[in-house]
């Protein structure tokens, strides 16, 4: 684990971020520490991380990898330079009948599908779920 960042101005964002099929190439729990340790990595969406972390943002990864996968998962992140500051192991699987995840908060949270690059961040509208007033 890396240490934080200097804290710039302005708004600092927690970047929650999953492991597998968005910094390197999907890795199932099934398929072992050692596929894990030998994943190919996305170097741009590395950057984008790494860049995120330089700007004082906070980031988490949020995986389904699960605990025992941990020292794997750690030492691949340092071998790719990946700077973070915490992983959270055991995200439910979203293994059918399971769709989708659906995030509750109390505070405002963005959603941004990864969809094979990090690009700049830019505004659209989107119909969304919400609960009822």
């Amino acid at each position: 684990m890396c240490e934080r960042a200097p804290v710039r101005q302005g708004t600092i964002k927690i970047f929650i971020v999953d492991i597998d099929g968005t910094i390197c190439e999907h890795v199932s729990n099934e398929a072992g520490a050692q596929k894990m340790l030998d994943a190919a990595p996305f170097p741009e969406s590395i950057a984008s991380v790494n860049r995120w972390y330089d700007e004082g943002h906070i980031i988490c990864f949020f995986t389904a990898r699960t605990d025992e996968h941990a020292s794997a998962t750690e030492a691949w992140l340092k071998k790719h330079g990946v700077k973070y500051h915490k992983v959270i192991y055991n995200k439910p699987r979203k293994i059918a009948p399971y769709t989708e995840y659906h995030f509750i908060d109390d505070t405002p949270v963005r959603a941004t599908r990864f969809t094979g690059k990090m690009g700049a961040f830019v505004r659209k509208a989107k119909e969304i779920e919400v609960f009822e007033e």
